[in-house]
C-alpha cells in the first residue's frame, strides 16, 4: 500500500477525530520537556536547534516537491519571512524563555487564551464584525487570564515581576495569533511542505543573531543524551508530526471541528505537569480555566437566525 494510500486510510473522518488529539498531546509534552531541561539548554538555543533538525527532517520529504516552484516561492518570500520571523523564531523563543520561569500548568492554561486573541486580532486586520456576545466572551475570557496570572488573588498582578514566564506565555501566544491571521489573511498557494520548510529554514535563519548573543551572555550547551534525546523530540513531535497531522486533520473534518481539539492542552498540560513534575494545581487554575473556556464559547457561538 503506498505511503499517499495509507495517510489517505488513517486520516478517513473516523480516524481523523482520533488522530487530531495527538498534536495538542505533543504540544503539551513541549511544554513539560522544556521545563525539565531549562537548567540544561538556554531558551533561544532550544528553539534554534529544535527548527534546525526539523528543517533535516522535512527535507527530503518535502524538497522534491519544491521543483519548478521557484517562480511562486520568489513572490512570496515577503510573506513566508514575515511567517517564519513570527511564528518560528518570535513565537518558540517567547515560549521557551516562558518555560524557564513558569510552570507547565499555568503555560498550557493561559495558552487556551489563544483563540481569542486571535480573534480580536481578526477583528482588526480582517474587519470580521463583533456581535455584544463576543464582546462578552472575550471579556470573560480575558478576565480568566486575569486569574492565572494573577494566581487568584488581585495583589498578584501587582507582582507579576518574580514571575515574567506567564506574560511571555502571553506574548508568546500573541505572536502565535498573528501568524495564524496572516494565514487567514493571505493564504500560501504552495504545498504544506515545502510552506512548512521554506518558514522552518527562515525562522531557523532569523534565530542566528538571538543565539550569538545568547552565547555570548550565557554559553552553550553541553550535549548530553537527555539534551540530545529533547530536542530530537521537540523537532519530530510537536514540529514535524504535529503541523503535518494537524493540516491533515483540519483538511478530513474541517478547522472549525479541529480546532476544539486546542482545549485538550490545559488538561494534557495539567496532567503532564502534576504527574511528572509534581507541580501544584490550586483552585485558582480550575477558575481561570473555566472563566476562559466560557469566554471562549461564547465567542464561537453561531448567530441566531433572526
Amino acid at each position: 500500500m503506498s505511503t499517499n494510500r495509507i495517510s489517505a486510510y488513517f486520516l478517513a473522518p473516523r480516524f481523523a477525530y482520533i488522530f487530531a488529539v495527538l498534536p495538542p498531546m505533543f504540544w503539551s509534552g513541549n511544554f513539560l520537556i522544556a521545563r525539565v531541561l531549562r537548567d540544561d539548554i538556554p531558551p533561544i538555543q532550544m528553539s534554534f536547534w529544535r527548527w534546525v533538525v526539523a528543517l533535516l527532517i522535512l527535507f527530503p520529504f518535502a524538497a522534491p516537491q519544491m521543483r519548478g516552484l521557484g517562480a511562486q516561492i520568489r513572490e512570496e518570500l515577503p510573506f513566508l519571512c514575515a511567517m517564519g520571523a513570527v511564528g518560528i523564531t518570535a513565537f518558540n523563543c517567547f515560549l521557551y524563555a516562558a518555560l524557564h520561569q513558569t510552570t507547565v500548568v499555568n503555560a498550557s492554561l493561559i495558552n487556551t487564551l489563544m483563540p481569542v486573541i486571535t480573534f480580536v486580532l481578526a477583528l482588526v486586520v480582517l474587519r470580521d464584525r463583533l456581535r455584544p456576545l463576543q464582546i462578552g466572551g472575550v471579556l470573560v475570557a480575558v478576565a480568566g487570564a486575569v486569574v492565572l496570572i494573577g494566581r487568584g488573588e488581585i495583589s498578584g498582578i501587582a507582582a507579576l515581576a518574580p514571575n515574567r514566564g506567564d506574560l511571555l506565555v502571553l506574548g508568546g501566544v500573541t505572536f502565535w495569533a498573528v501568524y495564524t491571521v496572516l494565514i487567514r489573511w493571505r493564504p500560501t498557494k504552495l504545498p504544506i511542505r515545502v510552506f512548512l520548510l521554506i518558514t522552518m529554514g527562515l525562522g531557523a535563519l532569523f534565530h542566528l543573531p538571538l543565539v550569538a548573543w545568547e552565547v555570548s551572555a550565557q554559553g552553550g550547551f553541553s550535549v548530553t543524551t537527555a539534551t540530545a534525546a529533547g530536542i530530537l523530540y521537540f523537532a519530530i513531535f510537536p514540529s514535524v508530526l504535529s503541523y503535518l497531522i494537524w493540516n491533515k486533520a483540519v483538511a478530513v473534518i474541517g478547522p472549525g471541528r479541529t480546532g476544539m481539539y486546542m482545549y485538550l492542552m490545559p488538561f494534557f498540560g495539567a496532567v503532564l505537569g502534576v504527574w511528572l513534575l509534581d507541580e501544584d494545581f490550586f483552585p485558582y487554575h480550575l477558575a481561570g480555566i473555566a472563566l476562559i473556556l466560557f469566554g471562549i464559547t461564547l465567542v464561537n457561538r453561531p448567530e441566531q437566525q433572526k
